[in-house]
């Protein structure tokens, strides 16, 4: 293999491709959508400093994406790939982080691999489809990470100043996990190498300035809107409250092993390999008792180690929890590949990755062969082009370097497959984005349509009509001398009709709550049974005929 940057641009190509389809997948109600509504609120308000949502003041995360879309919205106007691209773009920095962080503890080659690594796991792509705090969050935790790594290196005052940046922009997307994750770390790092003097740098101090410098943007919002309580809650409260499981539900409180089977599909194609990396180097400290050893780090390791015991024992677990590890897993599972590169690759590697493409196999087949068949000729030409053009790249390569470059192929064929088949046919079932492009097309009056007080009420719709869309209650309907145009359930049509009003249905589409898939939902025959319909109706007094 050579040596140069150009022996993976053909794979960041096909990976571009991949990424392009997920920016053009529509928003997802929970929690794209939602997010997506609460920077939609600041634009149409020009109030940056609250966070709203449905009309009602939103203490959860901070400001930082609802600021990045809102400012989106403004260049590009209200659409999907306004939303996206902050997120997209700040998963380009995370990408070269990685690659500079694996440079600095390793080489240039790990640096590279890691990226490439990264760029090609499974739920690093879906954090760019549907978008929340995740890719901002995991680019600035491992930006900030790369800059102070190399502040101990180093000790740059520019790597001091951009690490705190990197630490401000973590924290002003989702508390403190932005700042603590970054400092564990650090942490981990300087003690490993014995490093007393970097440990105990007073210029620690001046960088828990600059972080509170940059931080206070989102400080100051949270106490114009909350008061010292909202400051509170950002500082202290948020985090906790999820690891306690006290406010936000008990969701995986249940099962201690959550985190590492999504592992297996989060870290897709490369889960069984990063777990045989995170095992020979974890054998390597033990063998070693914690000593130093040349060439290796611990700042990868010992973050997972830590991390996964914190994020373990929440009583509040969701799996894209996972996604600010991926960059370190990268990171140690490329260097524990780079050496190994130009070598036959070893029985048991083939074995792994021979079952993991398998496995992606038989989801690909699942997924676009049973549950929702590739209906276009061009989506198929487009996933067999891709394929036709990995295989040919790979070609030429040998052992252990084919092996882990035909796993970013089958990443590439099996995401692409998914954003441009899976997801454009799942989006058909979410009921508000179809109904917005209906009252479009229909030249409805968008700015008369209300939603039925205590009924349905869908973000997508809200965003892609760009517009909040009001409530308006059954018993002001009854009194309106007027029609009315409403978005409401199955439920909603019911209760209006048995008010006695008339109801002419303009636009119908069935609706499933598309981020909570089951099994009846996924096959063919039993598909209708788990769905419902929302509706626009035009609504006044009198009778249906």
């Amino acid at each position: 293999m050579t040596s140069d940057l150009r022996k993976y641009s053909v794979f960041y190509l096909l990976l571009g491709v991949v990424y392009l389809g997920g920016v053009l997948v529509p928003l997802m109600n929970n929690d794209s959508a939602h997010h997506a509504t609460i920077a939609l609120h600041m634009y149409l308000t020009g109030d940056y400093a609250s966070l709203v949502t449905q009309g009602k003041a939103y203490l959860d995360k901070p400001h930082l994406l609802f600021w990045l879309a809102a400012g989106a919205y403004q260049l590009l106007g209200v659409s999907t790939l306004a939303f996206k691209l902050p997120s997209l773009l700040f998963s380009g920095l995370g990408v070269y982080a990685t690659y500079r962080l694996g440079r600095l503890l390793y080489s240039r080659e790990v640096g590279r691999l890691a990226a490439l690594i990264l760029a090609s796991s499974l739920a690093f792509i879906l954090a760019n489809n549907d978008v929340r705090m995740d890719a901002v969050l995991t680019a600035a935790i491992v930006f900030a990470i790369w800059q102070l790594a190399e502040f101990v290196e180093y000790r740059r005052w520019r790597n001091l100043l951009l690490g705190g940046l990197g630490l401000a922009l973590g924290f002003a997307t989702k508390g403190m996990i932005g700042v603590a994750m970054p400092g564990i770390a650090i942490f981990v790092h300087l003690l490993y190498r014995r490093d007393w003097r970097g440990l105990f740098d007073p210029r620690w101090m001046v960088l828990a300035l600059i972080t509170l410098v940059f931080a206070t943007p989102v400080l100051w919002a949270y106490y114009q809107q909350f008061g010292a309580d909202g400051v509170k809650f950002i500082l202290w409260s948020q985090n906790f409250e999820r690891l306690a499981g006290a406010r936000f539900g008990s969701a995986g409180a249940s099962d201690p092993l959550f985190f590492f089977h999504t592992f297996v599909w989060a870290f897709l194609p490369w889960c069984l390999l990063g777990a045989a990396a995170v095992w020979s180097r974890g054998r390597e400290v033990i063998d070693a008792r914690l000593r130093p050893i040349a060439g290796q780090e611990m700042l990868t390791l010992g973050t997972i180690v830590a991390m996964f015991a914190v994020i373990s024992s929440s009583g509040f677990k969701l799996p894209h929890y996972l996604n600010i590890l991926l960059p370190l897993f990268s990171v140690l599972l490329a260097a524990w590949l780079a050496p190994r590169m130009a070598q036959p690759a070893a029985r048991g590697a083939s074995i792994a990755q021979g079952l993991v493409w398998s496995l992606m196999a038989l989801l690909a087949l699942a997924i676009c062969g049973w549950a929702f068949p590739v209906a276009s000729a061009v989506v198929g030409a487009g996933a067999l082009l891709l394929a036709v053009v990995g295989v040919w790249r790979v070609r030429c390569e040998r052992g252990m370097a084919r092996l882990v470059l035909t796993s970013v192929v089958v990443a590439v064929v099996f995401n692409y497959l998914l954003n441009f088949n899976f997801y454009p046919q799942l989006l058909r079932y979410q009921a508000g984005n179809n109904l917005a492009a209906a009252a479009r097309e229909q030249a409805l009056d968008l700015s008369q349509i209300a939603y039925l007080e205590g009924f349905a009420r869908a973000n997508s719709f809200d965003f892609y009509t760009g517009r909040l869309t009001p409530a308006v209650a059954l018993d002001a309907l009854k009194a309106s001398p007027t029609s009315t145009l409403i978005y409401t359930s199955d439920a909603g049509r019911e209760a209006i009709s048995a008010a006695g009003l008339r109801v002419e249905e303009l636009a119908s589409n069935r609706e499933f709550r598309v981020t909570r898939l089951n099994i009846r939902f996924l096959d063919p025959r039993r598909r209708e049974e788990t769905l419902s319909r929302h509706h626009i109706l035009r609504v006044s007094r009198g009778t249906n005929q």
